[in-house]
């Protein structure tokens, strides 16, 4: 439940952050619109005073002829107001420059950067901090001054994501806490699920027992018999399937592995896969290993041991007569990759991620008639996530290949005593 509760906590973060980022970007697109047509419209009515601020008689009567808007022009405007124009001749040659009202501007600068527009493809945009319009009427170009008003947006941009900032950070942090109400439901289910289990499991041990005690007991006084043989080997594989069940509980029910050592994955895999050589043999399966030699990585050997025996294990029951089992083991740079491929028969209609899913059987070739629980996968896929890797079932052309990443970057420990 913790890493549950760490999903939760870091989805709820990163989905807090987005929504702010995207709103930071929407107000600061949306502020650069307005500065943006607001220069626009100073530099057209400056265009249409013949190069100078009008007065705001002369505004107005503008804005009631319908010309332009500005909705803070006021008596002061004019006198705010920062730029400068550069009249060219028929040739586009500099014919007079106005730079009364700016005074970090001299007339050759300003002739160079009016040059330096002249023949932009638009007849507005940026040039630094100004802010520029072409006019082909009188085959001028106005800039406006903007730093200061650029400079506003700056700040409010600042301070809207430093407060958005700590925003994210409050709401996660009163989320931490809110968190553990959230998933106690959650992990009381979980707690009970699993307290279910191991007690049904134990229940059934004993009547499992005596049933087996019974069958032993008709056999020696009856002989063996097609239903004696029938019922051990039913209570046999029941047992069998309690087993799985507490070991996979056990598994989940730890967060971390425990008793890390460094474990030899190439012998582990030679010494595993023996014990399945003769069902091979006797399947005629051709068996190939692509596997590095002496790979060692951290790890609890036991798990390691089973994950490998579950996967050799699954490739001898569904293997098909006369086809290839292959293993291959690489080592790379931060996980350890273990592949076991075995040819089969393909549904293309099957999800097979659900293979790890408990009980879970694609067709009729997963029957119980071939030994098998349905758990084991399912085991094999909480070690690899306890060994912060992870298992895929891969579909190929002639067979299905089980692909585990193990990290190699486990922190060595003692075994524990006793």
């Amino acid at each position: 439940m913790k890493k549950l509760r760490r999903k939760i906590i870091l989805g709820v973060f990163f989905s807090v952050l987005v929504v702010f980022a995207l709103t930071v970007v929407v107000i600061g697109t949306a502020l650069n619109m307005h500065l943006s047509d607001r220069s626009d419209s100073i530099t057209k009515l400056i265009n249409n005073s013949d190069g100078e601020f009008p007065s705001k008689h002369e505004y107005d009567k503008m804005s009631k002829e319908g010309q332009i808007h500005l909705y803070d022009f006021d008596d002061e405007s004019r006198f705010r107001m920062r730029y400068f124009v550069v009249y060219f001749d028929s040739k586009y040659n500099v014919k007079s420059v106005k730079t009364d009202h700016i005074a970090a501007v001299d007339k050759t600068t300003a002739g160079e950067m009016a040059s330096d527009v002249l023949y932009e493809s638009n007849t507005t945009g940026y040039y630094g901090d100004y802010r520029y319009r072409y006019s082909e009427d009188t085959n001028s170009v106005i800039f406006l001054n903007i730093s200061g008003d650029a400079e506003g947006i700056r700040i409010i941009m600042i301070f809207i994501s430093i407060v958005a900032l700590i925003f994210v950070l409050l709401i996660t942090v009163i989320f931490y806490f809110l968190s553990k109400r959230i998933v106690k439901p959650f992990e009381e289910n979980s707690r009970m699920q699993k307290q279910f289990i191991t007690d049904a499991s134990h229940e059934l041990k004993t009547p499992l027992a005596i049933i087996s005690a019974n069958a032993e007991v008709l056999a020696y006084k009856d002989g063996e018999n097609e239903w004696i043989n029938n019922i051990t080997a039913q209570v046999e594989r029941i047992g069998g399937l309690i087993n799985e069940l507490l070991t996979l509980n056990r598994l989940e029910e730890i967060d971390t592995v425990v008793d890390i050592e460094p474990v030899n994955l190439s012998e582990l895999i030679y010494t595993v896969s023996a014990d399945f050589e003769q069902v091979f043999k006797s399947e005629e399966v051709s068996v190939k290993y692509d596997v590095q030699p002496d790979v060692v990585i951290n790890g609890n050997r036991n798990q390691l041991e089973r994950l490998i025996s579950v996967l050799v294990e699954n490739a001898s029951k569904y293997i098909s007569a006369g086809g290839e089992f292959r293993i291959t083991l690489k080592k790379e740079m931060r996980y350890t990759t273990l592949s076991v491929f075995n040819t089969c028969e393909i549904d293309p209609n099957v999800d097979y991620k659900y293979l790890f899913d408990r009980f879970y059987r694609p067709d009729s070739s997963r029957a119980s008639g071939t030994g098998g629980h349905g758990i084991g996968l399912s085991i094999a896929k909480r070690i690899a996530t306890l060994h912060n890797g992870s298992i895929a079932a891969v579909p190929q052309v002639d067979g299905l290949s089980f692909n585990v990443k193990l990290s190699n970057r486990m922190k060595l420990q003692k075994k524990n005593k006793g």
